[in-house]
């Protein structure tokens, strides 16, 4: 079995993560529209189409399914081919924009993208475990950074590129959810330019004029 196959999700595996979605984008839906004690596991389960069991088989509470499962927060594929440096990106900086355009460009087209904002807007006592989370993720995209380049663990260059696509991402996100008529195509090019504007504020500053 060729390593691409064997990082193939089977279709038990398959099934779970769209379940998982499934409540968490609801979960989510709902606590924009009415607030977290506006709606019950109950009838979350309703909606989403599974039984009480099955929601505590996959998050112990509401506020779990908010905030979603850390293996939903980045296409596993992506990532793996990132680590092993399958791509030819000119920089690390470009590799790190296509692994968020490949994650973005993966989201189900059933399950239409939320705005965190509007999530902690609604409610912000979940703030703290939403900057959890996305720290969660940082570290998960360090420890790639650091097989891909061969850095020992801790190496500050690591952590530093994650900061850096970390903010891009951010900046662009928040263009991205805040038009509806944006695309996953839309994000890529506002990501890509966005990372050359980086490069570029990076290189060596001109020559002074006479």
């Amino acid at each position: 079995m060729t390593e691409s196959a064997s990082s193939t999700p089977g279709l038990r595996e398959q099934r779970m993560r769209r379940t998982r979605l499934a409540l968490c984008h609801r979960a989510r839906q709902l606590t924009i529209e009415r607030g977290l004690s506006g709606f019950t596991v109950d009838e979350l389960c309703t909606d989403v189409g599974v039984s009480r069991r099955t929601f505590f088989n996959y998050f112990p509470t509401k506020e779990d399914a908010v905030i979603g499962h850390d293996a939903d927060g980045i296409d596993e594929a992506a990532l793996a081919a990132f680590t092993r440096g399958d791509d030819d990106a000119p920089t690390l900086l470009d590799a790190l924009a296509e692994l968020a355009i490949a994650t973005v460009s993966a989201w189900d087209d059933e399950f239409d993208a939320i705005d965190p904002h509007a999530i902690i807007d609604r409610e912000p006592q979940l703030l703290p475990r939403m900057i959890g989370a996305g720290q969660q993720l940082e570290q998960r995209v360090v420890a790639a950074i650091e097989a891909r380049e061969h850095l020992e663990p801790g190496d500050p260059l690591a952590r530093t590129a994650a900061a850096v696509i970390g903010a891009l991402v951010g900046r662009v996100g928040h263009q991205y959810f805040a038009d509806a008529d944006t695309s996953p195509v839309d994000f890529a090019t506002m990501l890509r330019n966005s990372v050359a504007e980086t490069r570029a504020a990076c290189a060596p500053a001109s020559a002074p004029r006479p």
